[in-house]
């Protein structure tokens, strides 16, 4: 059962119930009474949240309803008076079990932290997902006339978006993220807001690199999978050089990763330009020589666009997230 305030135009966390234990079980007693005397069956069952708590947020700038998962840290304990790291997840539900598991893999090698996704529901439905992640991914100001911003375009006529929400809503999703989402999870668990960092694949890996330029960023550390540069036809080094001009470091630490298979992919990389837009910005980034940043870029062999998340994921975790023990071996 859902909890909602009385008023929706306020951003509030709202808590998606699971079963309780005892709950479960009667539930298992009761169905195993029915079953006496029946030939043996398969009965669904709900599996254990593992320390992930889920909620619904309505957020008043996109106007759209987010859900959110929190998947809580190693040993985290509440009321502890510890402070916690959080990665950012963007695709919701989609990429969060994975980007939770892998991080559930590495244990104490990696500092505990906060693992919070945002997005839609699974059960939202594919065509809603595809349809809201171009548009919140995706620069303003795009007109969308270049090859691969046509076949956006076709896409969004397919998917049936609304007039003025084909692409062009970064801005306000990043918003969502800084000024709607986060005071709502700080008031509830021991972020540090100092040390947050932001995850996507693909056209959530454009949104990540574009995000590391904008002035409102709440982030310092990003884990870039996949990233498809083509989004809006050379805006991500448009936003770098002019960031460029008007700083002298970058003090962040970013991870780069995608898989060799996508370098020879008509899609991917002919129209995405994911391989070759990914090196040429880290390449222009290193140009720069700023001395507080920590860049590292890998091109992983016989893995391709979704495979490679994963890898991405654990690699970027061990580079930016290390246990201070580790890091210093």
């Amino acid at each position: 059962m859902r909890r909602y305030p009385a008023d929706l135009a306020t951003p509030a966390l709202q808590r998606v119930r699971t079963p309780s234990k005892r709950a479960a079980l009667i539930l298992g007693f009761l169905l195993g009474l029915a079953a006496v005397g029946a030939h043996a069956q398969l009965v669904k069952r709900t599996i254990p949240p593992r320390g992930v708590e889920s909620y619904t947020f309505q957020s008043p700038s996109m106007g759209v309803r987010y859900s959110v998962n929190v998947g809580l840290p190693l040993g985290y304990t509440p009321g502890d008076g510890k402070t916690y790291p959080a990665l950012i997840v963007t695709d919701g539900d989609s990429a969060f079990g994975g980007v939770y598991d892998a991080a559930a893999s590495l244990g104490p090698a990696i500092t505990p932290l906060f693992i919070i996704s945002i997005g839609n529901s699974i059960e939202d439905g594919e065509a809603a997902h595809t349809r809201r992640r171009i548009y919140e991914f995706s620069p303003p100001g795009w007109d969308r006339k270049d090859p691969f911003g046509q076949n956006v375009e076709a896409f969004c006529k397919r998917l049936s978006s609304p007039d003025g929400r084909c692409t062009g809503g970064s801005e306000t999703f990043l918003n969502v993220i800084a000024a709607e989402l986060m005071p709502l999870i700080a008031a509830k668990y021991p972020i540090d807001r100092a040390e947050l960092g932001l995850f996507g694949i693909s056209a959530g890996g454009f949104f990540t690199a574009w995000a590391m330029f904008q002035p409102n960023t709440p982030f310092n550390k990003y884990i870039i999978s996949s990233p498809a540069v083509a989004y809006g036809h050379g805006e991500i080094f448009r936003q770098e050089a002019a960031y460029a001009k008007t700083h002298k470091d970058l003090p962040v630490g970013v991870y780069f990763g995608a898989g060799v298979l996508e370098a020879s992919d008509p899609e991917l990389e002919g129209t995405g330009e994911i391989v070759s837009g990914m090196s040429h910005l880290c390449g222009v980034l290193e140009s720069r020589r700023y001395p507080g940043l920590k860049l590292t870029i890998e091109y992983h062999p016989g893995m391709s666009h979704e495979d490679v998340m994963g890898t991405n994921v654990v690699r970027g975790l061990r580079s930016l997230y290390a246990a201070k023990a580790d890091s210093e071996k």
